[in-house]
């Protein structure tokens, strides 16, 4: 055999294969920057969603509740009702009709609602919602 063709067929030398520790250091320094920056963000985007469904189950409420009034032709309800938060108390919540209370209840106009609500409610009688 030539020498050339001994060079071909030799097998290369090993090469070391991995990272260093150096490398593995800066690459979890990065990551640790990373989620530094990225976590707080999250939580607050997350907070302002949660404010945001608070502040939406609110509006949704007001308008079912004028639904409600409108439907019964009542420009009031039957009472004055703090802290509706269960099911059973958005059944509770009815119209005055000729000032005997209606039958219909509140929870006929809310369309596909969880219960318990996210906080709960106080209702007046002319109809306004607001936060407990």
């Amino acid at each position: 055999m030539t020498n050339k063709l001994k060079i071909f067929w030799r097998r290369p030398a090993p090469v070391e294969k991995g990272f260093t520790l150096i490398e593995i250091l800066v690459i979890i320094a990065i990551l640790g920057l990373l989620a530094g920056l990225v976590i707080p963000n999250v939580i607050r985007f997350m907070d302002e969603g949660e404010q945001e469904a608070k502040d939406t189950e609110r509006d949704n409420l007001q308008a079912a509740v004028i639904s409600l009034m409108l439907e019964n032709e009542t420009p009031e309800l039957y009472e004055v009702y703090d802290e509706v938060q269960e099911e059973a108390d958005i059944l509770g919540v009815k119209a005055k009709v000729d000032g005997n209370p209606s039958t219909d209840s509140l929870r006929d106009y809310l369309m596909g609602g969880e219960y318990p609500l996210k906080q709960a409610y106080d209702i007046a009688t002319n109809g306004a919602v607001s936060i407990d």
